[in-house]
């Protein structure tokens, strides 16, 4: 039987092919001794065969791609309509039985250690080249918790394949497949999260290390909706363990995503960050070094700049890479 759910710990870049980009740099540092300092959340990933069993199985195959050649290519004025059209095939459709015990029995193990919620993400198989920015066309879940919860969530990541973003890129040659990984959840909404990248994002400058981060769930940092604290760190100091912090600007951080219970589940919200918190960096110096060591030994292990996106864990204190990405990667 085809491998439909694997282990995070059993994947490294040469299964790309079936985990996707973002799943495959994950499994790599749990799977490579010279990346083992860096904490990356426990999980499993259910792979592009498992997708295309899904489709095979619900008769879709074919579908979509005749659904995608009724695409205005020019104008992009039915964009959001063909692909409602083509998320609901496959909202509609059933997981078959053996993917669907596969996904249910390595959540239920992962419960077992880690407690019910967990974060669902996609992975896309885009072979494409990688750029700095690390913002997703893919689907997110955050707090998904039960079964039921985690199955729907896994149903939309496959139909976030063919999002709006994605399908406004290049609606004739896309992905025709899709890997979804369950991590144990980081839960930043009481704590913070951001990204970093090992090269200025703007100058592409070499020498320094720029990280970024706001209060809670790193999504606002992601839209460009909130003006986050900002770190420099000089490279070449760094493997030195001299003082590498060579700027730290405090943003406004004037809206935080957090959580609330509601009903038994855990719900994200925005609010405002509370006054005290505005005027406090979200990370302190260990904190920073940390990250930016985490870059300089991804950098060095792909010999190419990295963007990643991190979060600390309100409750364990734990900090964990949550992606990452080299500027350029080839199998």
């Amino acid at each position: 039987m085809k491998d439909y759910v694997k282990s995070l710990k059993n994947i490294s870049v040469s299964d790309t092919d079936q985990v996707g980009t973002k799943n495959a740099f994950l499994g790599e540092i749990f799977t490579h001794i010279a990346l083992r300092d860096i904490r990356v959340p426990e999980g499993f990933v259910i792979t592009a065969s498992a997708f295309r069993h899904f489709i095979e199985y619900n008769k879709l195959d074919g579908v979509h791609e005749k659904l995608l050649t009724q695409i205005n290519t020019q104008k992009h004025s039915n964009i959001a309509e063909i692909g409602q059209k083509a998320r609901d095939l496959i909202l509609g459709a059933r997981l078959p039985g053996d993917i669907y015990d596969l996904i249910i029995s390595e959540y239920l193990n992962l419960c077992e250690d880690f407690g019910p919620e967990v974060a669902v993400r996609s992975s896309s198989l885009s072979q494409r080249p990688f750029h700095n920015g690390i913002k997703d066309k893919h689907e997110t879940f955050l707090n998904v918790k039960g079964e039921k919860a985690l199955i729907d969530s896994v149903k939309k990541c496959f139909a976030s394949l063919y999002s709006d973003k994605a399908l406004m890129e290049d609606p004739l040659n896309m992905d025709t497949a899709i890997s979804v990984a369950v991590q144990t959840m980081v839960r930043a909404d009481n704590s913070c999260s951001g990204l970093a990248y090992t090269a200025d994002p703007v100058s592409g400058f070499m020498d320094v290390i720029h990280i970024s981060g706001v209060w809670g769930l790193g999504e606002n940092i992601l839209q460009e909706q909130s003006s986050p604290d900002e770190f420099i760190v000089y490279k070449p100091t760094l493997p030195q363990g001299l003082k590498s912090i060579i700027q730290r600007k405090m943003g406004s951080k004037s809206r935080m995503m957090t959580s609330r219970e509601v009903d038994g589940n855990r719900q994200v919200v925005e609010v405002d960050t509370p006054a005290d918190q505005r005027g406090k960096f979200v990370l302190n110096d260990e904190e920073i070094l940390t990250i930016a060591n985490w870059g300089m030994t991804l950098e060095n292990y792909y010999s190419s700049p990295m963007s990643m996106e991190w979060a600390k864990d309100g409750n364990s204190q734990n900090l964990y890479l949550l992606q990452a990405k080299p500027k350029q990667f080839r199998k």
